[in-house]
């Protein structure tokens, strides 16, 4: 029978982002994470990492949906933990000249440090491992997590005490990007489904 000799060629079902990857691409708007330089491609996962602390703070319960592999990320999440309570008591003890680095900070350079060491810089891998980790830090270090979301907050608060606005929130604007995120998900969906 020919027909069982032929090996045809599925399509390949593109794979809708996690809402990592989207927060990355987010912060990298046009420009394709494999031609950042190192400090950029820092500076775009801190970002994405601090808008998902924010987002897995506001919505814990989501947490294991949107990261299923969260339990993985303990031993990253503990290793953020540590830095940054490594650093928060550093720049307590010397004020002068200790500057004050996030969580998400930690997050970001922890992981565009591996994927550039591993040379697999690549918006998903990175996207998915920024939201495991974020996952696992916010739900293990909840108390930690609220802590800098409250200090971020007071420091730009007190960036623009002009401002009638109310301060910014990572929580609010993380919870606002992932109802964002879900909404577009659902609209592709709706599309996909109607075609």
């Amino acid at each position: 029978m020919p027909f069982l000799r032929r090996r045809t060629q599925l399509a390949a079902v593109p794979k809708e982002p996690s809402f990592g990857e989207w927060a990355l691409r987010s912060f990298a708007r046009e420009t394709d994470v494999r031609d950042m330089t190192f400090s950029q491609l820092e500076q775009v996962c801190a970002n994405a990492a601090s808008l998902l602390c924010g987002a897995i703070f506001a919505a814990p319960g989501d947490a294991a949906d949107l990261a299923p592999d969260i339990f993985t990320a303990r031993g990253e999440a503990d290793l953020v933990a540590k830095r940054t309570a490594d650093g928060f008591k550093a720049a307590l003890a010397d004020r002068q000249h200790t500057i004050l680095a996030w969580p998400w900070d930690h997050l970001g350079t922890r992981v565009a440090w591996q994927a550039t060491q591993q040379e697999r810089v690549a918006t998903a891998a990175l996207g998915d491992e920024l939201l495991r980790i974020a996952a696992g830090y916010v739900t293990a270090h909840r108390e930690q997590a609220r802590i800098a979301l409250d200090l971020w907050e007071q420091v730009a608060r007190g960036l623009r005490p002009e401002s009638d606005a109310s301060a910014p929130s990572l929580v609010a604007m993380g919870a606002q990007a992932l109802a964002t995120y879900r909404s577009a998900r659902e609209g592709s969906n709706s599309a996909a489904g109607g075609v």
